[in-house]
């Protein structure tokens, strides 16, 4: 074991973590090796050191991993295990969307690349601390596996896909229709959300348009409060009340004109429940809404929701609308990205859902 208790002068208390030996024994699915390794990253979150032991952590480029490594006999073997570790992250570490938008304000760099690869490699380890009925102890060539798997998968079931939901409160809604097309129908009932739109964000008090760019994307390193909603939602509000987290984050609209959700509790569904909602800071930019529900088709995904991925499946739901000889999609209605997961998630246990509203024909 790579983790143990000692000291200079020979008591025992001191927890010596050596982070290159320590992530071999987890690569091997030593839970209880990746179980310490995220308490003492933990204990050190946020400062240099934590950086400085995901640094140490992090597997070397694959040009510099033998190519014998590769071979299927390999397994054993600490370099296949460091292979196969770059493999996922390649896998599990998202782009920034920012970069879509605007190529001179949001500059890609090798650093920035580097941190949010450091950032994944947390939650991978994160992820492997944990033992489930399904899968088992997980080791590096069996997390390969699983990211592959749903990286490829074009056509997840909406049944795989609960199993990925948090144990959080959601909109409730009836299922009309499962196309074996892989789409859903569903009716809503109404809810009440509390919501943002970027180009508001942009006034003299909310102006760093990094800020702006980490709340449109809850996926980059450090948007870990969501911004403006996640702060009311968690007691920034006139009121100072804090009140339970929900699901999913709803997002609709490009670029000035998107706007960010957050599902309030339900004890403010109820229109008239909902003047008793706290009063959001006049500054702030949030918004406290009802949304009536309705009749939409949803497809779901895998993944960050990043946004060449959001596009693909938008382009996809319309065209099973298209043909489809029951439902179609209401003319010029705007759809609607639901992200369920928090950013600790990996993108093989994450739901994402876009959704339009419909009629039948």
């Amino acid at each position: 074991m790579s983790l143990k208790s000692s000291s200079s002068d020979g008591n025992v208390g001191m927890i010596q973590f050596d982070p290159s030996v320590v992530m071999d024994d987890i690569l091997r699915g030593n839970e209880t090796a990746a179980s310490l390794a995220v308490k003492e990253l933990m204990n050190v979150r946020g400062t240099e050191q934590m950086e400085q032991y995901l640094t140490e952590m992090m597997p070397p480029e694959k040009s510099s991993i033998p190519l014998w490594a590769r071979l299927p006999l390999t397994n054993f073997s600490r370099r296949a295990r460091q292979l196969r570790l770059r493999k996922v992250l390649e896998i599990s570490t998202p782009v920034v969307d920012g970069n879509d938008d605007d190529k001179n304000e949001f500059q890609d760099d090798n650093e920035s690349k580097s941190r949010r690869a450091r950032r994944s490699l947390f939650i991978l380890i994160g992820d492997m601390a944990t033992t489930n009925e399904e899968n088992g102890t997980m080791n590096i060539s069996k997390m390969l596996v699983i990211a592959r798997k749903d990286a490829k998968d074009e056509n997840v079931s909406f049944e795989d896909m609960l199993q990925r939901t948090p144990d959080l409160e959601t909109p409730n809604y009836e299922v009309l229709k499962t196309s074996s097309k892989g789409f859903e129908v569903r009716r809503y009932e109404k809810f009440s959300v509390c919501s943002v739109t970027m180009k508001d964000l942009k006034s003299p008090e909310s102006s760093d348009k990094e800020s702006v760019a980490k709340l449109s994307n809850p996926q980059l390193s450090g948007a870990t409060t969501f911004g403006a909603l996640a702060g009311y939602l968690f007691g920034k509000n006139e009121e100072g009340k804090e009140m339970k987290m929900t699901t999913p984050v709803l997002t609709v609209g490009e670029e000035d004109s998107r706007t960010m959700s957050f599902v309030l509790p339900s004890s403010y569904w109820d229109e008239n429940d909902l003047f008793a909602a706290p009063t959001p800071f006049r500054n702030s930019a949030v918004k406290v809404t009802s949304v009536p529900g309705g009749e939409r088709a949803v497809l779901a995904f895998g993944g960050f929701g990043r946004k060449a991925d959001v596009s693909f499946r938008k382009r996809k739901l319309y065209d099973l609308l298209n043909s489809d000889e029951e439902w179609e999609a209401i003319k010029d209605a705007p759809i609607t990205l639901a992200q369920y997961n928090d950013p600790f998630t990996p993108p093989w246990k994450r739901r994402n859902e876009v959704s339009v509203a419909v009629v039948r024909k």
